[in-house]
């Protein structure tokens, strides 16, 4: 039961922050954007936007390891295992400056979708080779530009926690744009709510890892590279199962 009141009071809270906190992110978009090109301002306040919803849910417990590693001023891109829809959230709770490359239909989503979009995130469309090039190019400039980047390399959430195939643009970016990869680890999140459902589950202690960055320079191939990184995370979600 107390979960069932609990996913009531967690949805209707995202409804009605969303509604309160559009037209503020509007506002921000009107005003910063002749002077803050990079969107910085904006997209600190849509990381407050999206890591409220885990501030207030007493059912949820997110401990970040090695925020240390992170430079504000390095671009990166930033990749990690992809478990639930709330790793999104836990993501923007780092409040480090960057350029999610999120799937297209997401653009649909009311006043988020929108925020999406003032933001200048990149969107692709999967299965259209046309857009994986645009998307490419539109983040190769980003990366070039001083911003990092926000990547799922799996390209979709895991049905089992486990993780799943590494697809290869990101690391080809890194390459491209000599920037290191930071690797993230996620953990636990899809036992808070499975993939495909709203419904929250139990009481659970979510667990994040970032790790030292990944130097492309370092490997002969970006298939080598993308393997490394994918066992960095495996590792470690292994040791988080065992203990």
């Amino acid at each position: 039961m107390i979960t069932i009141f609990l996913t009531i009071y967690q949805w209707t809270f995202a409804v009605l922050a969303s509604i309160v906190l559009f037209p503020i992110a509007l506002l921000l978009f009107i005003f910063t954007s002749p002077f803050d090109r990079k969107k910085v301002i904006l997209h600190r306040f849509t990381c407050f936007w999206g890591a409220l919803p885990i501030l207030i849910q007493p059912l949820w417990k997110v401990t970040w390891e090695g925020k240390e590693y992170l430079n504000k001023n390095q671009a990166y891109v930033i990749v990690s295992n992809h478990q639930a829809l709330l790793d999104i959230l836990i993501i923007y709770s780092l409040f480090k400056h960057f350029k999610w490359v999120a799937k297209s239909s997401l653009l649909k989503v009311p006043l988020l979708g929108w925020n999406m979009a003032f933001n200048g995130y990149i969107i692709v469309k999967r299965t259209d080779a046309k857009s994986q090039i645009k998307m490419m190019k539109s983040a190769e400039k980003v990366l070039k530009s001083g911003s990092s980047i926000m990547i799922f390399p799996e390209g979709t959430r895991s049905t089992d926690g486990k993780i799943g195939r590494f697809k290869r643009g990101a690391f080809i970016l890194s390459e491209i744009a000599d920037v290191p990869v930071i690797p993230i680890a996620l953990f636990n999140v899809d036992k808070a709510m499975k993939k495909n459902s709203l419904w929250l589950n139990k009481a659970t202690d979510m667990r994040a890892k970032i790790f030292p960055p990944v130097n492309p320079k370092d490997f002969s191939s970006t298939k080598e590279m993308s393997a490394a990184v994918k066992n960095i995370i495996a590792n470690q979600l292994e040791e988080w199962e065992q203990s």
